[in-house]
C-alpha cells in the first residue's frame, strides 16, 4: 500500500522555515555573539562530529551554526548587509538592538527602505538583518 505522503494526488507544500545554517570559524565565539548580543537561546544539539550550536528563533525555527571553513571572504563584501546574502530576523523594535550594538562598538547600518530595520555582521562577516514589527 502506498505511503499517504507519497500519493500522486497530494501536492507538496512548504510550511515555513525550519532552520537556517551559517558557517562560522569558531562555534563558541559565534554562539556567544548570537546569545549575548542578539539574545537567542541555545537549544540542545546532538553530537554531529564537528563543533556548532543550535539557537532558537522562536516559533519552532532555529539558527544552526556550523564550525567549518567559511568560503566567503570577510574583505570585499558590501558595507551594507542588505546588498549581501543575509538572514533576516523579526524583532519588536530595532532601537534596543541599536543601543546594544552601539555599546559594544559593533557597526550596523539602517535599512535604506525607510523600514524599521538594521543590518549588522557577525564575527565571521555573515550579514544579519533585524526587522521591526512596526
Amino acid at each position: 500500500m502506498p505511503d499517504a505522503d507519497n500519493r500522486p494526488d497530494v501536492q507538496p507544500e512548504v510550511h515555513g522555515v525550519d532552520h537556517v545554517s551559517l558557517l562560522v570559524s569558531d562555534a563558541r565565539q559565534a554562539r556567544d555573539f548570537y546569545v549575548e548580543v542578539l539574545g537567542l537561546v541555545e537549544l540542545a544539539r546532538p553530537d554531529l562530529g564537528f563543533p556548532g550550536a543550535w539557537l532558537s528563533l522562536g516559533a519552532g525555527q532555529a539558527l544552526h551554526l556550523l564550525e567549518l571553513t567559511n568560503p566567503d571572504p570577510r574583505d570585499g563584501r558590501p558595507e551594507h548587509g542588505g546588498r549581501d546574502r543575509h538572514v533576516a530576523l523579526r524583532v519588536n523594535k530595532t532601537a534596543p538592538f541599536a543601543d546594544r550594538l552601539g555599546q559594544r562598538d559593533i557597526p550596523f547600518t539602517r535599512s535604506r527602505s525607510g523600514r524599521d530595520a538594521l543590518f549588522l555582521r557577525d564575527p565571521d562577516g555573515n550579514a544579519v538583518e533585524l526587522v521591526g514589527n512596526d
